[in-house]
């Protein structure tokens, strides 16, 4: 069973700016799955409009009780892992997959998404074994595609222009269009909404695309803090592999040859992390940590006492016991398993070594 496409409650502007811009990339075969989409745009308006004139000034006026903290690093890196992990505290509160599908109506209009996602969520994420439920934590890019052309999953609309969209919309490079601005807007909204829905709640975010929008995520938010959490970078192309298979299957409007998919991944990994590298200097050393994925997995009780005390965040005593069981419970979780062929290592080395000699991994 596939998610439905999370365009569906894509605002109309949102999707005839998508059509304009990418429409001749659409494969005839996918025409009628675009005309779909657009007939359901069209036919949520009411929905869209009514929550904006109900809520749209409360959001507007509403400010975040304390600054973000951030979950970055580059994807299948371990961030939804910690994301959970911190999650066990009641004082935080992120993008879930409610507000992920149905972006621009969620505060009133929550009825209708869980009975229709009730029917058709999968138990369990398309990449991993990860549960995938409507109140479960996602990452903001996927609500933002609903709202921004500006959303990193164009690269898994559009499979044959990736890395032009990439660019466009995480590196932001050449922004002649102001697509970094137009993103900034549409993130600050989105979190604001969020954070109005939970009542303020502090906001525990997770989003790998803002591991190359850094100096961005500070311009919105210089008190923020961040945990980057990486990960052996082989472990990580391969299974980024898997993800992209699996999220151009349910969301791509063209076809796309595994080859090319594969530079592209190999091209994003080394991109996004020599950006990282470049621009971590601009958080103040005090606000931000970085974590090594196996660490979390062999000691995660002990790995978020260290953020909890170290980021000055409260109720520890509180979440502690909470922690534990639901850490507890992750025991016989076992991660996928990987091979490597030789001429794959030779293909992808050129874009990882240098990389993940700095973070102390080898060649498997």
């Amino acid at each position: 069973m596939h998610l439905p496409h999370i365009l569906y409650f894509s605002t109309l502007r949102n999707w005839l700016r998508l059509l304009w811009r990418y429409g001749r990339q659409i494969d005839v075969a996918q025409w009628p799955r675009a005309l779909r989409i657009t007939f359901f745009v069209i036919a949520t308006i009411p929905i869209r409009v009514f929550e904006r004139m109900r809520f749209g000034l409360a959001i507007r006026r509403h400010r975040l009780s304390e600054p973000p903290v951030f979950i970055v690093g580059h994807w299948r890196s371990g961030t939804t892992n910690l994301h959970n992990l911190m999650l066990q505290s009641p004082q935080f509160a992120s993008v879930t997959m409610l507000h992920c599908a149905i972006p621009s109506g969620f505060l009133t209009w929550e009825w209708l998404a869980r009975r229709i996602l009730s029917r058709r969520l999968p138990k369990s994420r398309p990449m991993d074994a990860v549960p995938l439920g409507i109140d479960e934590p996602m990452s903001e890019d996927f609500a933002l595609a609903g709202m921004t052309h500006t959303s990193h999953y164009l690269s898994y609309f559009f499979p044959q222009i990736a890395e032009q969209t990439f660019r466009e919309t995480v590196l932001f490079e050449n922004d002649s269009d102001g697509n970094a601005a137009h993103w900034s807007s549409h993130y600050e909204y989105l979190l604001r909404k969020v954070s109005y829905a939970s009542g303020g709640k502090r906001l525990l975010l997770k989003n790998p695309p803002n591991l190359g929008r850094i100096p961005d995520v500070l311009k919105l938010y210089p008190d923020a803090k961040f945990i980057h959490v990486y990960r052996n970078p082989w472990l990580v192309h391969a299974s980024t592999m898997k993800l992209m298979d699996r999220f151009m299957e349910g969301l791509a409007f063209q076809t796309h040859d595994v080859a090319a998919i594969e530079e592209f991944v190999s091209k994003r990994y080394a991109m996004i992390m020599r950006k990282w590298l470049s621009e971590r200097c601009l958080i103040p050393r005090e606000n931000l940590i970085e974590l090594r994925h196996e660490d979390v997995i062999a000691r995660p009780v002990e790995m978020v006492d260290s953020i909890f005390r170290q980021f000055g965040l409260t109720n520890w005593s509180t979440i502690h016991p909470r922690l534990k069981a639901y850490a507890d419970s992750l025991a016989g979780y076992q991660n996928n398993e990987y091979t490597f062929d030789v001429e794959y290592l030779k293909r992808i080395d050129p874009y990882i070594r240098e990389i993940a000699e700095q973070m102390g991994y080898s060649t498997p």
